[in-house]
């Protein structure tokens, strides 16, 4: 007897958070499954204005040709945010970062990543949202 094992749940689903104002091409959103919108400002950045906060689920088949893209049509000072099975992936303008909850000097990496790029530390909760990836 042959058994097999079929991944139920959101187990394959990586979430995540995209701002729609941080893409030069939109046409990113056509991967993702949009599950939820929210306008509001960045923390300690309010004079940037109200941003379109996209939280979105990705098929686990999908994740590289949406990483890849992402890397090329998210604007400077922004990044993105997916996570799946405690698994993150940090992507911002040609560079992304993969870690596990338990990689902190790779979590710390992408931190670091980000400040030197212009991103606020208060931005960059990522411990938190490894944890819930829509904050």
């Amino acid at each position: 007897m042959k058994i097999i094992t079929i991944l139920t749940g959101d187990r394959m689903i990586w979430k995540g958070v995209i701002i729609e104002e941080s893409l030069f091409d939109k046409s990113i959103l056509n991967i993702v499954k949009i599950v939820k919108t929210r306008k509001t400002t960045l923390e300690k950045e309010s004079e940037r204005g109200t941003l379109t906060f996209l939280y979105f689920e990705l098929n686990d088949k999908r994740k590289d040709e949406f990483v890849n893209k992402a890397l090329l049509v998210i604007k400077d000072r922004f990044y993105l945010h997916l996570c799946r099975d405690e698994r993150m992936v940090v992507v911002y303008k040609n560079k992304e970062f993969d870690f596990s909850s338990n990689e902190l000097n790779k979590l710390n990496q992408a931190r670091d990543y980000g400040l030197s790029v212009g991103i606020l530390r208060e931005q960059m909760l990522f411990e938190e949202l490894i944890k819930n990836p829509y904050g």
